[in-house]
């Protein structure tokens, strides 16, 4: 069943976007209008325009026929996780803040705790690409209590584009085991209402993944 409107290239671009962040689509991996369209049960159109976004957007690269998902080289990597460490402290910072200020609801709080349970619950399955999943899931829900529609979006581009080679580091165990401890303590300080101990905790959490990331470009 398809997951797009008929005809809806934005709808389109939407469900690429949201595949390539899933790990549907691994790095290196040629794509193109035919097959993405039977895939989508749409027309080739529609795809072609959200090609062509996927392309600004970075996610995908030109090749002989059709497009290949980017993989991030070293250099690349090291940009993006340096702007990501900056960009999550202060998204946790703000949530934190809400929080104090009354005005983050405790149901947002709440599904914090639900999302950290969950990835902790992806990683024991042992299955990398739910982990990805419930990982992203959650730095997404972070992303959205600091109440900043300009840093959320930000923060989606550079998830983005990171995150169509997380399933591949999320295959380590060491890595995937440790990441649970550090998610709590930055949900706890949120919760806490502590943005100086939430902003650390969240930098310090996207500097251990910088140190663990291994880039496939």
């Amino acid at each position: 069943m398809t997951d797009v409107q008929p005809g809806s290239a934005q709808a389109v671009y939407m469900a690429l976007r949201r595949r390539l962040s899933d790990g549907a689509y691994a790095p290196g991996q040629r794509l193109t209008e035919m097959a993405l369209a039977a895939d989508l049960g749409v027309s080739r159109t529609p795809v072609r325009e959200a090609i062509g976004r996927l392309l600004t957007d970075g996610l995908v690269v030109p090749a002989v026929r059709g497009v290949v998902v980017a993989a991030l080289s070293p250099t690349e990597a090291e940009h993006l996780f340096v702007l990501r460490a900056d960009l999550e402290a202060l998204a946790a910072e703000l949530a934190a803040g809400r929080q104090a200020a009354g005005r983050l609801a405790p149901a947002e709080v709440d599904a914090l705790d639900d999302a950290v349970d969950e990835v902790e619950a992806a990683v024991r399955t042992h299955d990398p690409r739910a982990s990805a999943q419930a990982n992203l899931a959650l730095h997404r829900a972070i992303g959205a209590a600091a109440g900043n529609p300009f840093l959320e979006e930000t923060l989606h581009r550079v998830w983005d584009r990171i995150a169509v080679t997380t399933v591949a580091n999320l295959d380590d165990p060491h890595w995937a085991g440790a990441i649970t401890e550090q998610h709590r303590a930055i949900v706890s300080a949120i919760r806490a209402g502590d943005p100086e101990a939430a902003r650390s905790a969240a930098k310090s959490h996207i500097e251990a993944a910088r140190r663990a990331y291994k880039p496939l470009g």
